[in-house]
């Protein structure tokens, strides 16, 4: 999923913004066009991946041309995960049109029902893309080469720093069975990657949706950040043990206990109660209200058109509103934001009023 617990606020900024303060680097995002109706940016973490695996190729097995062709599967394994999301969270009645790519999936979530299985769904859209596409993917090259060959028997390699594979050398792999076996590891590494209980990938909205039913939503995100917190100490610990090649696992673990324990004060800034009343009016939230039968006329179908769509848009601002809160607490949000937030469900609840009379 993505960096600093997948806020909207990624992407963008400008050159004088880099300057002036280089950490907003980290929230660059490069466009990338508009692919079938989705909007595709390419994180600076992916960037930056790009760059290490290529020159990893180039100066370390393969050269240059496999280390392009890694970062082209790379970028279709994740482009992938992401339409996985959007075609299981349209299935659910949500949506999916933005994609902020970082090196295990997307940074913006699918936007789903406020209900535990539909969110559990969306989210799981994109493993289920890269299971589907890793199956084919050995399945072919196991039927063009007779064996298939395990790079490494590490399924989180791809986000621990071990990224290249060397066709160069393996008996009885051809040149498409090496792509293939190079494809099918990408999507093993983004697949076992978002396992991980956190919400920087699926995992943490995942085991969030199976605890909702049981705890409520705002119990089962705590829960989940304090499982994320207690699984990245010992792991930090075994890190440590490993010296100098387990530097970078012993820093991604420190980020990812930060992130859950970020999560987790922002979610007690929150409040149990707004969460509730927020995700009461999502789900309560309809379009137009009951109309009678009648014949009605251009002029009345237009208007209703109009009107249809004005709501459709607020719906999406609403959504797009408590994702954030969901996302970064209620403080995050602007004043105009917060009234909005409060106008909407002030006309929700004399909606619910005039339905009881």
């Amino acid at each position: 999923m993505g960096w600093q617990d997948r806020n909207y606020n990624t992407g963008g900024g400008s050159g004088s913004d880099f300057l002036g303060n280089p950490a907003a680097l980290l929230g660059f995002a490069l466009p990338f066009g508009t692919w079938f109706g989705a909007r595709v940016r390419l994180h600076f973490w992916l960037l930056l991946e790009f760059v290490l695996a290529f020159a990893d190729y180039a100066f370390h097995g393969g050269g240059p041309l496999f280390g392009l062709i890694f970062c082209v599967l790379l970028l279709i394994a994740l482009l992938l995960h992401e339409f996985g999301h959007r075609i299981f969270a349209s299935w659910v009645g949500g949506s999916h049109n933005e994609f902020v790519l970082w090196p295990v999936g997307g940074m913006v979530p699918p936007v789903a029902p406020p209900f535990p299985w539909p969110y559990f769904v969306a989210n799981l859209g994109g493993m289920v893309a890269n299971f589907l596409f890793a199956f084919i993917s050995i399945l072919a090259a196991t039927l063009i080469t007779h064996s298939f060959h395990w790079n490494t028997l590490n399924p989180l390699a791809l986000i621990m720093g071990d990224i290249a594979f060397n066709p160069v050398g393996v008996p009885g792999l051809t040149l498409a069975g090496s792509l293939l076996n190079l494809f099918a590891i990408i999507n093993l590494g983004i697949l076992f990657g978002n396992f991980l209980p956190y919400y920087w990938f699926d995992g943490g909205p995942l085991l969030e949706a199976i605890l909702w039913p049981f705890f409520k939503r705002y119990n089962a995100i705590n829960i989940t950040c304090i499982v994320g917190m207690v699984l990245a100490v010992p792991m930090f610990f075994l890190s440590l043990m490993a010296g100098s090649a387990g530097l970078f696992a012993m820093i991604l673990w420190a980020l990812l206990f930060a992130s859950a324990y970020s999560k987790r004060q922002q979610l007690k800034a929150t409040g149990p109660q707004e969460m509730e009343e927020a995700i009461a009016w999502s789900a309560g939230y309809s379009g137009a209200g009951p109309t009678r039968r009648k014949k009605l006329s251009k002029y009345a179908i237009a208007s209703a058109r109009k009107k249809r769509d004005a709501e459709q848009l607020e719906q999406a601002r609403i959504d797009a509103i408590l994702e954030k809160v969901h996302t970064s607490g209620l403080h995050s949000l602007t004043f105009w934001e917060k009234r909005a937030l409060k106008k909407a469900t002030e006309r929700q609840r004399q909606r619910d009023l005039a339905n009881k009379r």
